[in-house]
Parts: structure tokens; C-alpha cells; sequence
């Protein structure tokens, strides 16, 4: 199937910076060891908020809802492949514990410092801060 790509050339797809009720945040750990936020392909029909909520539950099990879009990021993956992805600040919800796709070997929500010293690449952890300053507390408008 031949892949979409974007203007740029790039593959486009889409992710989630997720935060729960409790302000943690939703990281996973791929086989590489590298730390990171759920993402994937843009699947035909979908808009890139329908990705980034279909990409968080395809791979950690967590339901969450869109807030926001966040700065996009671009790198090639190992496999030569132009990707930019678009991010969304998002808010799991409540009572949805992380069931992880087998692609990783751990993840789950972790408090926000514990998270950015965890994130593997400096463009994650500036998505992580522009999530936090987006997302007012639960409870808060």
C-alpha cells in the first residue's frame, strides 16, 4: 500500500501528549529503549485528531479526547521514512489504565518531571512543556 505523504513529502501521522486527571503523563518505551508519546499513520478519512485518539488506544489501551494541537515534529524514522508527526494535547479518561501494545516494553503515566527526564529526545520534552502550559488542571477552566 503505497504510503500518504504530506506536501513536504513527508509520511504524515499524529500523536498524543496525555495527561490523566491527576496531571501524569502517558509515555511508552519502544523495544530500542527509547522513551516517547504514542503516535502513528494517518489512516484514509481520518483527520489528525482522529489518528492521535485512535493512536493512544491502539497502543496503551487509554481513551482520551483532544484539547488542543500542539507544535508538529519531523524526523526520519530507521527505515529512511520522512515523518512529520502532529500532536495534540489530550486528557485521558478517568478509570483507563494503560494496556501497551507489544511494540513496547513498558509505559504507563508518570508525574511531569519524572516524564521529561524519561523523554529520549529534546523535541518531546519541549512538546511536553507546551502541553503542560496548554492544559489546565482538572477542575480549572
Amino acid at each position: 500500500m503505497p504510503s500518504r505523504s504530506s506536501p513536504s513529502g513527508a509520511t504524515p501521522g499524529a500523536g498524543g501528549i496525555v495527561l490523566d486527571t491527576g496531571g501524569r503523563v502517558l509515555l511508552v518505551r519502544y523495544r530500542s529503549g527509547a522513551w516517547a508519546f504514542p503516535k502513528g499513520h494517518v489512516e484514509p478519512g481520518e483527520t489528525l485528531a482522529q489518528t492521535a485518539v485512535r493512536e493512544v488506544r491502539e497502543e496503551t489501551g487509554v481513551t482520551a479526547s483532544p484539547l488542543g494541537p500542539l507544535p508538529e515534529t519531523r524526523y526520519t524514522n530507521d527505515r529512511g521514512e520522512a515523518r512529520v508527526i502532529h500532536w495534540f494535547a489530550m486528557r485521558a479518561a478517568q478509570g483507563t489504565p494503560p494496556t501497551l501494545e507489544a511494540t513496547f516494553t513498558e509505559g504507563g503515566f508518570f508525574p511531569p518531571d519524572e516524564a521529561a527526564a524519561r523523554l529520549t529526545y529534546p523535541e518531546d520534552r519541549e512538546l511536553l512543556r507546551a502541553a503542560l502550559a496548554s492544559v489546565p488542571p482538572v477542575g480549572r477552566t
